[in-house]
């Protein structure tokens, strides 16, 4: 976004003081849009919110409207609506959420503001706040958990360090699945890749999230790459480290680019919490990678007796070593897969 919404917001709230009724102050933005986006304060409580005008026979079904933390959508008609309008308010539900808004409403703006009838942008709205819903269920406020930030780095290490030279950045990207909670976090050509990243020092065992994580049927490959780093307070690479580095391979290719900021919304990776991350660093100790066929260690669907499921455990890496695959033919097998 070219406009600062914090900054409009905040002289909407100086010029708010000075109000002598109740009501919205409100600015129209986005100038080369054909539909009416607006940041607005509501007098005198100083809630700040957008407001998209939209014709009446476009209003939405209210229960079909997104419901989340740190922000609500209404429905509404202003005094100043045309006669056949209507207002679309996303407002600023708590305070606590107030950083997250500015980015939430400047991308639902940017994403909403160019498409090419009112019902297409309304779509591509509730698209777009169904993502952001999404994301603050799973992860409010706060950001990641240090185990959280651990195991998006170890993906990202692996699409920076393997997939994007292999394939190329067009196919590496759509490939991690992980932030779509798909059962492995990569899937490209039949084969399939599962990232576990651990800092434990001896011993070290993977959690496995349920009965199908390492199940193979229907691939025609399965893989479990195993990332073990030391942790490095104030020096090593950081979490915002990798991101940077992947958003510069992507700089030329701005479709790829905003699918990746798409990704990491949905992994729960926003740079509105970058300064929480920026404090740990990550050196790489070893690094494996496993074949996950006929014999491995693992809890599939077919071995689970009736009426058991939602299965979690762990796995002894030390139980895998019969299963290690050489790094070059594993680099390999994944060049084989561009474009298939």
């Amino acid at each position: 976004m070219t406009e600062n919404f914090d900054g409009i917001w905040a002289e909407l709230e100086q010029h708010a003081e000075y109000a002598t009724q109740e009501g919205i102050l409100s600015l129209r933005i986005l100038q080369d849009s054909a539909f009416d986006f607006l940041l607005g304060v509501q007098v005198p409580e100083n809630i700040r919110m957008l407001l998209i005008r939209i014709e009446r026979e476009n209003v939405i079904n209210q229960l079909s409207l997104p419901r989340s933390k740190g922000f609500e959508i209404r429905q509404t008609v202003l005094p100043e609506d045309r006669r056949h309008h209507a207002t679309i308010q996303l407002v600023l539900s708590d305070r606590r959420y107030q950083d997250i808004f500015s980015r939430l409403t400047g991308d639902v703006a940017s994403s909403c503001s160019h498409e090419p009838s009112e019902k297409a942008m309304i779509h591509a709205l509730l698209q777009r706040l169904t993502m952001w819903q999404q994301f603050l269920d799973r992860y409010g406020a706060e950001g990641l958990s240090p185990a959280a930030q651990r195991g998006l780095y170890g993906e990202l290490r692996f699409l920076h360090d393997y997939l994007m030279p292999a394939v190329g950045v067009a196919q590496a990207v759509p490939a991690w699945t992980g932030p779509r909670k798909v059962q492995q976090d990569f899937q490209i050509s039949g084969i399939a890749i599962e990232v576990k990243t651990s800092i434990a020092k001896q011993h070290q065992n993977v959690s496995v999230a349920s009965e199908q994580q390492l199940d193979d049927t229907g691939l025609d490959a399965l893989y479990l790459y195993h990332l073990s780093l030391r942790e490095v307070h104030d020096g090593g690479e950081t979490l915002p480290g990798i991101i940077d580095r992947i958003r510069n391979d992507l700089s030329n290719d701005p479709d790829v680019s905003r699918h990746f900021e798409d990704l990491l919304i949905l992994a729960g990776y926003l740079d509105e919490h970058r300064g929480r991350y920026e404090g740990t660093g990550y050196a790489d100790r070893t690094m494996q990678t496993f074949h996950v066929r006929e014999g491995f260690p693992r809890i599939t669907e077919q071995a689970l007796v009736n009426g058991v499921g939602d299965v979690q455990y762990s796995v002894s890496l030390a139980a895998c070593a019969p299963f290690i695959v050489d790094d070059g033919n594993f680099r390999a097998e994944i060049v084989r897969s561009r474009h298939e």
